[in-house]
């Protein structure tokens, strides 16, 4: 199957599926298979070598602005997400959140009501002005790992898509 057939088939079947279309067994199964095969791909890609003390990705990020509501005891910041994975996200801030262990955080996903889950400070500095604040799942539940890989497919495919769509016109 040529790349653009790939492409277009997945893209196919994951507007079916979010659409709430009960797939057939044959394209259930080739959707979950491709779906797992370019989500791993994406990581081994985001995983690279990176500088000596870093951590590698064990999950992808995706650019993708999420509604979140972010509290902690007497502070509350509404906000969205500049990046979004199954493992966390990060957000802009205007100034650095209360330094404490855990904070509640509500996402407004699409497919659904807000989620809420706990999350931990992993990673804050200082960017253009604003504080870069990354977050972590401190123990997602398969509801909100579900969600997120919705989300991020949305991401992926839009993204793939449009590239795709570009290299064509070029090839012409």
């Amino acid at each position: 199957m040529e790349r653009n057939e790939w492409l277009n088939r997945l893209e196919a079947l994951h507007v079916r599926r979010r659409a709430g279309e009960a797939l057939p067994e044959v394209d259930l199964a080739w959707y979950d298979t491709a779906r797992r095969a370019l989500l791993a791909t994406a990581i081994a890609v985001q995983a690279r070598p990176v500088a000596h003390g870093e951590r590698t990705r064990t999950s992808i990020r995706v650019s993708r602005p999420v509604h979140v509501l972010l509290e902690n005891r007497g502070w509350a910041e509404p906000t969205f997400t500049v990046d979004l994975g199954t493992g966390g996200f990060a957000v802009l801030l205007e100034a650095q959140p209360p330094m404490t262990d855990r904070f509640e955080a509500s996402l407004l996903l699409p497919g659904g009501g807000p989620l809420r889950a706990e999350v931990s400070v992993v990673d804050a500095r200082a960017s253009g002005g604003l504080v870069r604040v990354a977050f972590a799942f401190s123990e997602p539940t398969e509801a909100l790992r579900a969600r997120i890989e919705d989300a991020m497919m949305d991401g992926v495919l839009e993204q793939l898509v449009f590239w795709d769509d570009v290299l064509a016109k070029l090839e012409a």
